[in-house]
């Protein structure tokens, strides 16, 4: 995993910042500890079956979301962990192609609230399909809508 995305990638990153009235540890441990707690249920496998979304919190660890009948689907693993400042994933939910791509989440303090960077990057030339799903306001923008909704 590089410092900023995948230098090979055959299309541009997607990059969404946001504000959150947070500091950065809670911005964090939202994004994080508390995926679950925000995640759209339209973004998931499960939908209305979802029990939980996990980020495991370490270097290494799973990303992935469980049904109400235990059922698991992968999303990513995380390949950095910065606590309050930083985590980078290597991401395959929702792509209808293979390969991973990474997301990669900064929280850089600003006063009393938090600037939020997402850059999902990474991406080979035969997933232009999922590129321009997740490029759209019904991806990115509207899974981070949610986030910032629950920071308020």
């Amino acid at each position: 995993m590089t410092s900023r995305g995948y230098e090979d990638s055959a299309l541009p990153p997607i990059v969404r910042e946001l504000v959150v009235p947070v500091g950065p540890t809670e911005a964090f441990d939202l994004f994080t500890g508390r995926i679950g707690d925000w995640w759209p249920r339209a973004f998931t496998a499960s939908g209305d079956a979802l029990a939980a979304v996990v980020l495991e919190p370490r270097v290494g660890g799973r990303v992935y979301e469980r049904a109400a009948d235990g059922a698991e689907q992968e999303w990513g693993e995380v390949g950095i962990w910065e606590l309050s400042a930083r985590v980078a994933l290597s991401w395959t939910h929702g792509l209808r192609t293979p390969g991973a791509t990474l997301v990669d989440v900064s929280f850089t303090p600003d006063g009393s609230v938090t600037d939020v960077r997402l850059e999902h990057s990474g991406w080979h030339a035969d997933q232009t399909a999922d590129h321009a799903r997740f490029a759209q306001d019904g991806g990115w923008t509207q899974v981070l809508e949610s986030y910032r909704a629950k920071a308020i």
